[in-house]
Order: C-alpha cells, then sequence, then structure tokens
C-alpha cells in the first residue's frame, strides 16, 4: 500500500498537492454525482420530489457538521503524528475517530428515523405531498449513517497519510452502484424518493466495505482493533478539542441554512426546489476547492508536525493559486451557462428562471469561497479551529437577518441569494487576512522556522 502515498514531507511542494488532492476532487465530484444522479431521477417526478430530496439531503448536512467533529479532529492529531513519525499515535487517533463516528451515527440514526415527523415540520412546507416525501426520504437515508460515517472517516484518515486513491476509488464504485440503482428503483419499481434514498443507502455501504479492505491491507491502520483495544480517553479528549469548534461551526452553519430555507419557502416550493438543486451544482465550486482543502491539511498538519515551516507556507500559497484559477473558470460557467444548466434537471419554465438567477448570484461569490476553504483548512491543521468556528458562526448567522432585509425589498426571493453571496465574500476576506497575520506571528514568535 506505500506506493499509493503521496509523500507531503519530501519533494515539489506543488506536485505534492496536486497528486494529493486531485483524487480527493475527483471524489468530490463523485459524491455532487451521487446527489445530482438522485436529482436527474426524481425530477421526473416533480419539483414536489427534489424539493422532499432536496431536504433530505439538507439535513445530512446537518449530520456532516456533526461528522466534522471526529472527521477533523482526527485527521489533524493523525497528521501531525504522522509528520513526527509517531505512527502508533497515528492508528491510536483514527481508532478513536472511528469509534466515535459510529456512535455519534447510532445516536443521529434514531433522531432522523424516530423524530422524522416533527423534524421535516420545521421547514412548513406549503404541500403536503412535499413534507410526506420528505419524511419518507430522510427515513430511508438515516439507516445509510453508519456506512458514511465510517467510509468518510477511513476515507480522511487514508487521505491524511498520503493514500486519496483508494477512496476516490472506492467512491466511484459507490456511484456506479448508485446510477444503476437509481432508475430501478425510482422508475422501473416505482418507488419514488424511498427508493432514491435506498440506492443511497447500498451505495454507501459499498463504499465503506471497499475501504475496510483498503484499511486492512493498509502498513498503518491495519490493525485498528475497534473493538479489543480500550478507550484511549487522552485521544479522546484531544479529537474533541479539535474537532468540536469545526463541528459546531458545519452545525451552525447548516441550522442557518435550515433558517434560510424557511424564508425561502415563503416565495412557494418551487423556490425550496429551486435552492435545493442550485446549491448542489453551485457546489461545483466548492467541492473542488474541498478537495485542495483537505490535501492542504494533511499537507500543513504533516510539515508543521515536522517542523518544516517553508515547506508549509510554500503549500498553502500553491494551493490557494490553483483554487483561485479553477474558480475563475466556474464562475464563468456559473454565470453563462445558468439557464442551460438548469434546463438539464427542470423542467417547469419557472424553475429554469429561478435556477438561472440562483446560480448567476452565487458565481459572483465563487472565487473568494474557494480561497476561504483553503484558509480554514489550514487553519484547522495548526489545531485553530476555535478562531474559525467563532469567526464562521458570526458571518454565516448574519445571512438571516440580511436575507430577510433584502427579500422584502423588490428582490424577493433573490435577496435571500444575494445575502448568500454577500457575506462568503466578506468572511473570505476576513480568513485571509487572519492567516497571513497568524503566519507573521508563528515566524516572529520562533513556533516554527520558516527560512
Amino acid at each position: 500500500m506505500r506506493s499509493k502515498k503521496v509523500d507531503l514531507l519530501n519533494g515539489p511542494v506543488t506536485s505534492s498537492i496536486v497528486r494529493l488532492a486531485m483524487p480527493i476532487m475527483a471524489g468530490s465530484f463523485l459524491s455532487l454525482a451521487y446527489t445530482l444522479t438522485d436529482m436527474f431521477w426524481v425530477g421526473r417526478l416533480g419539483s414536489q420530489a427534489v424539493a422532499a430530496v432536496g431536504t433530505g439531503g439538507l439535513l445530512m448536512w446537518v449530520s456532516d457538521g456533526i461528522l466534522s467533529i471526529m472527521r477533523i479532529g482526527g485527521q489533524v492529531h493523525c497528521g501531525q503524528a504522522y509528520g513526527r513519525g509517531k505512527i502508533e499515535e497515528v492508528r491510536c487517533f483514527g481508532r478513536e475517530s472511528l469509534r466515535l463516528g459510529f456512535l455519534a451515527a447510532f445516536l443521529l440514526f434514531l433522531a432522523y428515523f424516530l423524530a422524522a415527523d416533527p423534524i421535516i415540520s420545521i421547514f412548513n412546507f406549503n404541500e403536503i405531498g412535499t413534507a410526506r416525501d420528505s419524511i419518507v426520504y430522510l427515513r430511508a437515508i438515516s439507516f445509510g449513517l453508519f456506512a458514511t460515517y465510517g467510509s468518510r472517516i477511513l476515507s480522511a484518515l487514508l487521505t491524511t497519510v498520503g493514500n486519496s486513491k483508494s477512496p476516490f476509488l472506492a467512491n466511484g464504485i459507490g456511484l456506479i452502484v448508485n446510477m444503476v440503482l437509481d432508475p430501478l428503483l425510482i422508475i422501473t419499481f416505482n418507488l419514488g424518493v424511498f427508493g432514491a434514498g435506498v440506492a443511497t443507502v447500498i451505495a454507501q455501504v459499498v463504499i465503506l466495505l471497499i475501504l475496510l479492505v483498503v484499511a486492512k491491507k493498509d502498513d498503518i491502520f491495519h490493525s485498528l482493533k475497534l473493538f479489543s483495544e480500550p478507550i484511549a480517553w487522552s485521544n479522546v479528549k484531544d479529537i474533541l478539542r479539535i474537532g468540536l469548534p469545526a463541528g459546531a461551526q458545519s452545525l451552525i452553519r447548516s441550522i442557518v441554512t435550515i433558517v434560510i430555507s424557511r424564508m425561502v419557502v415563503r416565495f412557494g416550493d418551487l423556490s425550496v426546489a429551486v435552492q435545493r438543486f442550485g446549491s448542489q451544482v453551485e457546489s461545483i465550486s466548492w467541492l473542488t476547492a474541498d478537495g485542495f482543502g483537505a490535501a492542504v491539511s494533511a499537507f500543513v498538519a504533516q510539515n508543521f508536525g515536522a517542523g518544516q515551516g517553508k515547506r508549509m507556507k510554500k503549500g498553502y500559497f500553491s494551493a490557494s493559486l490553483i483554487v483561485f484559477i479553477i474558480c475563475i473558470f466556474t464562475t464563468a460557467i456559473l454565470y453563462f451557462f445558468a439557464a442551460d444548466i438548469t434546463a438539464l434537471f427542470m423542467n417547469e419554465p419557472d424553475a429554469i428562471a429561478g435556477g438561472k438567477s440562483y446560480l448567476q448570484i452565487l458565481s459572483a461569490s465563487q472565487i473568494l469561497m474557494g480561497l476561504e476553504i483553503i484558509t480554514i483548512a489550514a487553519f484547522s491543521a495548526l489545531g485553530q479551529t476555535r478562531f474559525t468556528a467563532v469567526v464562521s458562526a458570526i458571518f454565516i448567522s448574519a445571512r438571516i437577518p440580511l436575507g430577510a432585509w433584502l427579500s422584502g425589498t423588490s428582490l424577493g426571493v433573490d435577496g435571500i441569494w444575494w445575502s448568500l453571496t454577500i457575506s462568503t465574500n466578506v468572511v473570505a476576506v476576513v480568513f485571509i487576512i487572519a492567516f497571513l497575520r497568524y503566519m507573521r506571528r508563528l515566524e516572529r514568535e520562533r513556533v516554527i522556522d520558516f527560512s
């Protein structure tokens, strides 16, 4: 398994980051392809079904916030321990991350399955059918939480030690399974949104099984001993110390998004469908940046642990430049081809017009959003998750009053989309300035040598 790993501590900086990031980025697009495949087939059932599946996806985003506690906490500590050459420490942090992840998945499964009705009622849908389909879809995909948490944490751990190819291949196989099952279950067997949920769950189980086989053959994670080793409470505390602020940041983002969704409902369920669809398409940029962000997190964590400040700094700037260039292209695509992209997934003329407006407005935030993701990843790798959580919470929460005010003007629902773009651009600038100042502070206090 060593041949699959990218050496982040030695050799050319940019090529190392790109080699690690490309499979991650491709894997992120495979995740997007899962959702768009669902949207494509569910879209044949109408905007009501699209809104239902999108709402379930939004609630899974809430679960991602909880997942990030274990994923980021484990990833940062594993990366820094790997940079110090402490392999047993890497293994121990990986083990506790997975244990915490499976426990969280079980508790969230109980919440989503048993309390689906009151959870969906939060969105206050205008159509009873939309609420009913949302409940069905949420209960279906809740069964996949164990597999989702396990596969995402394993992917993060493998990536941290330089192996991003195996998670990509596993996700590729999962996508194929999903693409085969979606039309079969949704259309052929007429299971509707329930079929979309079942297809997603099966695909996630397949991914987890593949990654478990990969981990079993890995030179570091081959003996995690999840059920035999005693709990290392000190490691659990370290994971939570780093992970909880990151998880809180993601959860706050999810909660704000839910509140904004309630604001969107005032403009009709069609606007809800536009938001759900548009956010998936717009994720082209942030999934790209997220791939490089994961690579930067591993790169910075390892080199910080190894005391290689100059290499760490160069890695951040190299990744930022690449993401900047990529996001210029995605901005152009979202702006100039907004209507054409929307028409691929939605049939109603009003939905196409709404989707076009959403994508064009959000295109104005793609470049700075990409740079924000890279910067937060670097901050997190240095253990500064509390700072990023506080700053993100402030600016993300500002979307609510800003969206309420702008949507009350002649902009209507477009005012809500503008609140997303404005807040994203402002917080990105704040993070970039703060990170540059933090790097100078590390150099001034001689925490790490940048020469």
